[in-house]
Formats: C-alpha cells, structure tokens, sequence
C-alpha cells in the first residue's frame, strides 16, 4: 500500500476542511482552527502529515498544503507566493523581466524571479527556485496591483509602471520602438504611464519618456507635466559610454546612435 494514503479518521477530516477551503498555504497557530479544541498532538499530527507528503514544509511554522488529488503530480506552493510567506512585512512587486514577458514586451521567459522590495538585495534560491531580490527606496514601489495566482494573491507592477521599468532597464532604442507603438495603439492608458513618469524619481528616466512620448506623437499638453518635471536638468546622453550624438534640446539628452 503507499503509505501517502494511509489516513486515519482525523487525518482524513482536516484534510477534508482545508480541501473545501481552499488553503494552499497554513501556518503552525493556524492548524488550531482544524483540530479539536486543546488537542494535546498537534506537532505529532503535523509531523504525520509531512511523513504523508500531504504538508510540504516551506519555512518554520508554514507549510504548503498538497489536496489528494494532487499528491501523484508532486504539487508545490507557486513561486510567486514564496516572497511573501518568507518576507511578510516587505514592501514588495514582482516585475522587471517577470512583467515584461507578462505584458508582451518582451518574448524571453525569465527563469528567475525579480522581486522589487524596500528590505533585502540579493539572489536567493527558496524550494528550489531562483529569486532576484532588488532594493529600492519606498518612492520607486508604485504602480502595484494585487493579482491572483493560486487562490491566494500576490502584488505586481501594473502595465504602465511595467512600460516604466521597461524604459529604466531594457535597451533603450527597442524600448522607444516598442512602447512608442503600444501608445500610437491606444494599448495603455497614456496618462496613468505620464503621471507615474512625472513621479519617478530618476530624471534620466524621465527624460527618455518623454522622447518616447513625442515618438508617439503625444500632444504637448499631455505631456507637459513631464517636461517641466526635467527643467534646468543635466545634460543626459541614452548611452553608458558616451556622450556624443545628435542632442534632443527639448528633453536635454544626448541621442546615441
């Protein structure tokens, strides 16, 4: 017989409630909930549970809860929830490449995931996976939207902050090209992507916005806001190495070919 199906009555019933609600994830104090009052064997039933391969530890005290059903496929807790469960009071997004793929600016499918935080920097691999954690200020963590994934719910970047971070970390011709026509196509909401430009605060991003936003034929009035936000600035060329080029006067940046 495999011993994973090998459940006594109790076991069988706190399986049952945490299938009916759902529960991916479930905290050790949580367990309470499911078990009779005062149960004096709690530790020795959650051991039993992990030795079944029906809890799967993720870190002390939490556990990623695999249904029945799901015991033969090797279930785990999805990967965008790790960053929560491990770091719960961290301001945080999952974006960058992660999002970029997400929204079609890009086609390439990053094998790491770029969480976006105010605590840690650093890679980490948790159960297996690789994460990149990138610390900013709290002023650069805006934009965000909670989506769900998995029954649970995880925050990520909006696509107009995406097409932001998009400008900050992707080369910046295919990036002027490519959100330049997603503009010209009425596939974003232009002035959400201008107001979160007016409050980045980074003005050489600032800046290679609003060369896109002319590339997209963008009237004035819009985009004004942008404009007076980089005024009396530095010079700024749109590449690392050099600084010389044709220079766009309105926007003060040095155009590399």
């Amino acid at each position: 017989m495999n011993t994973f199906y090998a459940l006594n009555a109790d076991e069988t019933k706190v399986i049952a409630w945490l299938s009916y609600d759902k529960r991916q994830i479930i905290t050790y104090d949580e367990f309470d909930r499911y078990l009779p009052q005062n149960y004096k064997y709690k530790n020795k039933f959650i051991s039993r549970l992990i030795r079944k391969k029906i809890l799967n530890p993720i870190k002390r005290g939490v556990y990623n809860f695999v249904p029945m059903g799901s015991l033969a496929t090797g279930i785990t807790v999805g990967t965008n929830l790790l960053p929560k469960i491990y770091y719960p009071n961290m301001e945080y997004y999952i974006g960058y490449f992660n999002m970029f793929n997400f929204y079609g600016l890009t086609e390439q499918m990053p094998q790491t995931t770029f969480v976006i935080n105010n605590l840690k920097s650093g890679e980490k691999v948790i159960d297996n996976f690789m994460f990149k954690f990138i610390k900013v200020k709290d002023e650069y963590i805006y934009g965000i939207v909670e989506q769900k994934y998995m029954n649970d719910i995880i925050k990520v970047s909006d696509k107009e902050r995406t097409m932001i971070d998009f400008v900050n970390r992707w080369n910046y011709q295919e990036a002027k090209k490519k959100l330049s026509a997603i503009i010209k196509e009425n596939k974003c909401d232009v002035n959400k992507f201008i107001d979160y430009a007016v409050r980045y605060p980074t003005i050489k991003t600032r800046k290679l916005v609003g060369i896109i936003l002319d590339e997209a034929d963008i009237s004035e009035k819009l985009s004004n806001p942008l404009l007076n936000s980089i005024q009396n600035s530095a010079l700024i060329s749109t590449s690392s190495y050099s600084r010389e080029g044709k220079i766009n006067k309105k926007w003060g940046v040095i155009l590399n070919a």
